[in-house]
C-alpha cells in the first residue's frame, strides 16, 4: 500500500473517520485489493448511499500501517 494512503487511513483511524474511496483515487487506491485487507482483519469496508464505498481501518490495521 501506499505510504500516503497509509498515513491517510491511520490519520482517519486516529480521528474515528471514515475515509470515501473516491477521495484516495489519486493515491493508488485501485492497486489496493480491499477484499483481501478486509478478509486479514486490516480493514472495515462500508456501502454508504450518499457517499459511495467508504474505508476505515481496523485496530488492527492502525497498528500494522502505523
Amino acid at each position: 500500500m501506499n505510504d500516503s494512503l497509509a498515513r491517510i487511513l491511520v490519520s482517519a483511524k486516529e480521528t474515528n473517520k471514515w475515509v470515501p474511496v473516491k477521495f484516495l483515487a489519486k493515491y493508488g487506491i485501485q492497486e489496493v485489493n480491499l477484499l483481501d485487507l478486509e478478509d486479514q482483519g486490516l480493514l472495515l469496508v462500508n456501502h454508504s448511499k450518499a457517499n459511495g464505498l467508504l474505508l476505515k481501518l481496523t485496530l488492527k490495521g492502525y497498528h500494522y500501517f502505523r
